[in-house]
């Protein structure tokens, strides 16, 4: 959505003049999501004057802020000592969001950032989160993450180390990044396809460290889209309202039986690798809902996997 302001005014009346059936006080919540673009530029405030002539812009999706259910999560597997769900971006991780879904002995055995996608293991006591936190310790689960970020990626694999520690702030939030001091972070990753400025890896931590990924990608030249956090700018144009991060994969044994659980790419990923012109037609299973006799989830198979299999790419208007 983009306009052309007609006439000097403050941000939010702009908005609210084109989008009439939306408070000031929701698009102010659009606008600190990071959805708002003035002459190519983020911007966050409302009460920013913009101008005759200034170019407006909001990302292709920014009605999934209001639109999206945050008050469940799609369960992908579950036994008798823990569960695994397909988290949504904006869901943030605290046991009492966990709790009010599912029972007061269920617990988070580790988290996600609130826009990050995908797999989250529930324990549902604390005897098990604390065997599933042991595990983790001894790096004997392994987790697939799948990063849509800046720039052509060159080489095909790779592994960054590095010591990461607190680096500064941002919006209030805290910047890590790589320095003589920290704790360590290894992080192997993989080139899947690239785009128009834009590229798709796999990431495999092998450490937990906080931003891990984020981090390390930034560190490399290729910030994820559209991590603000850890870069001002991109080589890509595409317009996203979240880091465009998903945890995609876990393998761990559980009590002697080997477990393999997935999670098919969001929506808003595949319409970005879309927007980027990445091609796609070798990457079906990432659409894919495994089949595993403890799903909770009857639909195995995404539809978007099968319109994957037909062409060997989706190709965007503006590749053409």
């Amino acid at each position: 959505m983009k306009w052309s302001v007609p006439s000097p005014q403050k941000l939010v009346q702009f908005l609210q003049g084109r989008l009439g059936e939306y408070s000031g006080k929701s698009l102010r919540r659009l606008l600190e999501a990071n959805v708002c673009r003035i002459n190519g530029r983020i911007e966050r405030f409302g009460s920013r004057l913009v101008q005759k002539g200034d170019a407006v812009e909001l990302s292709p999706n920014w009605k999934t802020l209001f639109t999206s259910n945050q008050s469940s999560l799609r369960m992908v597997y579950e036994n008798e000592a823990f569960c695994i769900v397909d988290k949504p971006a904006g869901w943030v991780c605290l046991d009492a969001q966990v709790q009010r879904l599912f029972g007061p002995s269920y617990c988070l055995v580790h988290r996600l950032d609130k826009d990050t996608t995908g797999l989250l293991i529930v324990a549902k006591d604390r005897f098990v989160k604390e065997k599933m936190i042991a595990i983790f310790d001894k790096h004997e689960i392994k987790k697939h993450y799948l990063a849509v970020v800046d720039g052509v990626v060159r080489d095909l694999d790779g592994t960054r180390r590095s010591l990461l520690g607190k680096r500064g702030a941002y919006h209030g939030q805290t910047i890590w990044g790589s320095g003589p001091k920290g704790a360590l972070a290894i992080t192997h990753w993989e080139r899947l396809s690239v785009g128009d400025r834009a590229s798709l890896v796999r990431c495999e931590p092998v450490t937990g460290r906080t931003h891990q990924i984020r981090v390390h990608m930034a560190e490399m030249g290729h910030p994820i889209l559209v991590d603000r956090q850890y870069s001002q700018t991109f080589r890509s144009p595409y317009f996203a309202t979240r880091p465009l991060l998903h945890a995609s994969r876990l393998q761990f044994s559980w009590e002697g039986e080997a477990l393999d659980v997935r999670a098919p790419l969001p929506i808003d990923i595949r319409e970005a690798l879309v927007g980027c012109c990445v091609e796609m037609g070798h990457l079906s299973e990432l659409f894919r809902k495994e089949r595993h006799p403890n799903s909770r989830d009857e639909s195995h198979e995404d539809e978007n996997a099968k319109e994957v299999e037909k062409a060997p790419c989706f190709i965007h208007e503006s590749c053409q």
